[in-house]
């Protein structure tokens, strides 16, 4: 079979691109072919495909002109829809699978892919599907209010990087292609990573057959468990509204005997800086982006992982990373999370934005290391158990075969 798989980015930029070359990596195991289509980037991983992707645009610099021209590309690329043609005219593939297609590449290549005839399953890795700032996220806090079509309430809220400019362009889009029917007439099965996803999606009004429940994976042979630890509690992500880091800095001020690790960068960084050090919080410590082997030997070092999200997280691929190196996870029970992090068997959940349940959580994992390692153990049988390679690849070929037919 020949797969083309569109996503914006060609390098692992992040959890969805990991997840493509995870999938990549499958299909070309079992025989299949991966043909990507994506856009020109410096970063990107060689392909001998790379001439039919998009040009390069910077979507956050560039002046009056430059803004017109990206937003009419996130609204509806032309290039993007006239390559993917191309792409497809060269290739003749099987099937399409969409990744994060919005913005760089724009739901225009969904018109492209019908209009030759392949068929298409879009994997949802986030809500933009019905979210125009494609989180579901407002004030920090998760937001409804563009259910039923009332995209509109993206531009008074301003949702996307608080810019009117950015809201008003992605209201455009969505309004457009809810008229065309681009999704509707184009994508013939949706795949959501979590149950939790696929419910949003439906109960926002996308028909129950045509969303489909596959959780992802990851390469399990790339991860080397690593049981000992140092004792920390560690945090990896990006340090943005919705990832309930305050929440964290507030239960690490009482839960002063577990020390904390924070791997990662973003628009709260300073701000959390600040607060960490007003409250004297000599316990947490910030990492800063990190990668390879020292991400690495952050992970092997911790006795368990945190994720206190307060957004309607779909699957977190670092719940899957943790349970893949045999780490316990503290997650909260939100989106996605409570389906991968059995309570009092794989980790510990606790209500999001409640700073006394996650302190108390904390404390109880720190106080009892042998049971949290054993609960890390755990986490990694049922990873091998449910969310193997294999096992993947079964799911997604009946998807293949069921779009297809």
């Amino acid at each position: 079979m020949r797969v083309v798989a569109a996503n914006k980015f060609y390098f692992a930029k992040g959890g969805a691109e990991v997840y493509l070359f995870t999938l990549k990596r499958i299909l070309e195991e079992h025989g299949h072919e991966v043909v990507p289509f994506a856009m020109l980037d410096e970063r990107n991983e060689p392909s001998k495909y790379s001439r039919y992707f998009v040009s390069h645009e910077d979507f956050e610099a560039g002046g009056p002109l430059s803004s017109a021209r990206a937003a009419a590309r996130v609204i509806y690329s032309l290039e993007a829809r006239r390559k993917v043609e191309a792409l497809v005219d060269a290739v003749g593939p099987d099937i399409a699978h969409l990744h994060n297609i919005a913005h760089q590449l724009s739901p225009s290549i969904i018109d492209g892919l019908r209009s030759r005839g392949v068929p298409v399953v879009q994997t949802l890795h986030d809500y933009k599907l019905i979210c125009p700032s494609y989180l579901m996220l407002s004030d920090g806090r998760p937001c409804d209010r563009c259910a039923g079509g009332r995209y509109y309430n993206a531009v008074r809220r301003r949702c996307l990087k608080d810019s009117l400019a950015k809201s008003v362009t992605v209201c455009l889009e969505a309004f457009l292609h809810t008229a065309l029917r681009t999704y509707e007439r184009g994508v013939r099965l949706f795949i959501a990573p979590s149950e939790s996803m696929r419910d949003r999606i439906v109960d926002h009004g996308v028909p129950s057959e045509r969303v489909v429940h596959v959780p992802n994976t990851v390469s399990l042979d790339r991860y080397t468990p690593r049981y000992e630890s140092l004792g920390y509690a560690v945090y990896v992500g990006r340090l943005s509204e919705g990832k309930g880091l305050r929440t964290l800095l507030a239960a690490a001020a009482i839960a002063r005997d577990v020390r904390v690790r924070i791997v990662g960068t973003g628009p709260l960084e300073s701000g959390l800086r600040e607060e960490a050090a007003r409250g004297g919080l000599d316990n947490v410590e910030f990492m800063g982006y990190r990668t390879g082997d020292e991400l690495q030997a952050l992970f092997d070092g911790a006795l368990f992982v945190v994720i206190p999200s307060e957004w309607y997280e779909n699957a977190p691929l670092v719940v899957y990373e943790s349970m893949a190196l045999g780490k316990a996870v503290l997650g909260s029970s939100i989106g996605g999370i409570p389906e991968l992090v059995s309570a009092g068997e794989t980790g510990l959940l606790f209500k999001p934005g409640d700073v006394e349940a996650l302190a108390g959580r904390m404390s109880e994992l720190a106080a009892d290391p042998g049971r949290t390692i054993e609960m890390g153990r755990a986490g990694r049988r049922r990873l091998e158990r449910e969310y193997a390679p294999e096992k993947h690849y079964e799911r997604l070929m009946r998807v293949y075969e069921r779009a297809a037919a």
